[in-house]
């Protein structure tokens, strides 16, 4: 991601300092379109810039305005001030310049007017993304987040999927036959025999799969080997025991499955059920309509999962209620809505189901929550390598998958290890490619 942001900024970069040196682009009929590539480059920049906000600890701001001899990076909270202020910009002149995107640009032709509309959206998603604790996210400015939602799409916006350009990696390895399986964590308090319960208060090394008995029709169809609407039974998982039995699940995601067939068809990248999601929380957080908040988190829930309406009270007092904690209560509200929003926007885009987690202090102990600048950037730059996660961290990966006997000549294998995995991959995507 790091390197593939910043070959998008620099390309825009050297863009926008042409056009700001006199360049004037026209159409195929002599008309000066100067001004939609500009909205069109800032909008790259905005997404290029909250992309690296969201996941690196710090980066470099890098416009038409960067001075690259003397650039130095900033802390996340300031690349993504950069990422909303270059969006607001590219909104800005995509409102006052009305146009039409050229179709190899986005898979689709779309218009300023919807154009604008995505990027209130991603400003919505970013300005809650970013937060790396629960005290940063409870800090958003919520009001804010509302105004760009109400703003923002009035229907999914999907890129068009060709296996050529334009392809997934989040929805081609949530594929289950091979890739991916529902974690527990997720799917597993629906659960009503009490197995959700019993494998949470596991030891995390002797966790295993175990059959989920549950009313929600998205994940079952009731008995705990059928499919649900988003969800199916797959089977014992085909993964490594090696690599962790607590990765090990019967269930697998189906709803992509008409895009894994072929690659082809709409990806979905920014939904109305995040929209709608995250609006509920940032009304939650502003004591604001509780009859909007359910009305919200209900569109989706009830018509979905067959399961009774969330209350005020979440499903406290429900019978065989959906979702259930760790010990076995009925959730509240704020406990199921999250549970809804995981479900309801699973695979959507890269990292929403990890950086709400993160905002919302429910990622596992020792979890990362951000990545260092990548390596060979840092020695490229004569700076010290650096890390996060694990014990006594700011957040980092469970001392359970630590492993005490990381010499380096099992380091060196390891890395030899990928290397051939990555050729492999490269020489598959190669002979696809050349099928297609």
């Amino acid at each position: 991601p790091w390197f593939q942001a910043y070959a998008a900024l620099a390309a825009v970069r050297d863009g926008i300092l042409a056009i700001d040196g006199g360049l004037v682009i026209t159409d195929e009929g002599g008309d000066d379109v100067t001004n939609r590539a500009m909205a069109f480059a800032k909008m790259i920049q905005g997404l290029g810039l909250g992309v690296t906000a969201l996941l690196y600890d710090q980066g470099f701001v890098l416009t038409e305005e960067t001075d690259i001899e003397t650039a130095v990076m900033v802390p996340y909270g300031e690349l993504m001030t950069a990422a909303l202020a270059a969006l607001d910009e590219a909104i800005s002149l995509a409102g006052a310049n009305p146009f039409t995107t050229k179709s190899p640009w986005m898979s689709t032709e779309y218009s300023s007017t919807e154009l604008v509309k995505i990027m209130h959206s991603m400003k919505a998603r970013f300005m809650a993304q970013v937060a790396r604790t629960e005290a940063e996210r409870s800090a958003v400015n919520w009001g804010a987040v509302i105004s760009e939602i109400n703003q923002g799409i009035t229907e999914d916006f999907a890129i068009y999927g060709d296996d050529v350009y334009w392809w997934d990696y989040l929805k081609t390895y949530g594929e289950f036959r091979t890739w991916a399986r529902a974690d527990l964590k997720t799917i597993g308090p629906a659960d009503q025999s009490g197995g959700f319960q019993a494998w949470m208060a596991m030891p995390v090394e002797q966790r295993n799969e175990f059959l989920v008995d549950t009313d929600d029709a998205r994940i079952t169809g009731g008995d705990p080997e059928s499919d649900g609407l988003y969800y199916k039974y797959a089977g014992p998982s085909p993964f490594r025991p090696n690599r962790g039995t607590y990765h090990f699940s019967f269930y697998g995601s189906s709803r992509y499955d008409s895009y894994w067939d072929d690659w082809l068809g709409d990806m979905p990248y920014v939904t109305m059920a995040e929209m709608d999601h995250l609006k509920a929380e940032a009304l939650y957080r502003t004591n604001g309509s509780m009859d909007e908040i359910l009305q919200l988190v209900n569109k989706y829930r009830v018509p979905n999962s067959g399961l009774p309406p969330v209350t005020a009270n979440g499903v406290v007092g429900q019978d065989r209620c959906v979702p259930k904690m760790p010990n076995g209560s009925c959730a509240d509200l704020w406990e199921t809505m999250k549970y809804e929003k995981r479900i309801e926007v699973w695979h959507t885009a890269m990292g929403i189901a990890f950086y709400d987690d993160r905002g919302w202090g429910d990622l596992v102990q020792h979890t990362a929550i951000q990545f260092p600048v990548p390596a060979q950037e840092l020695l490229t730059l004569l700076m010290d390598v650096y890390t996060f996660g694990g014990p006594g961290g700011d957040g980092a990966a469970p001392d359970e998958i630590i492993n005490p006997e990381f010499t380096p000549e099992v380091i060196k294998e390891r890395v030899r290890t990928f290397e051939r995995i990555n050729n492999r991959h490269a020489k598959r995507l190669g002979e696809l490619t050349q099928m297609k």
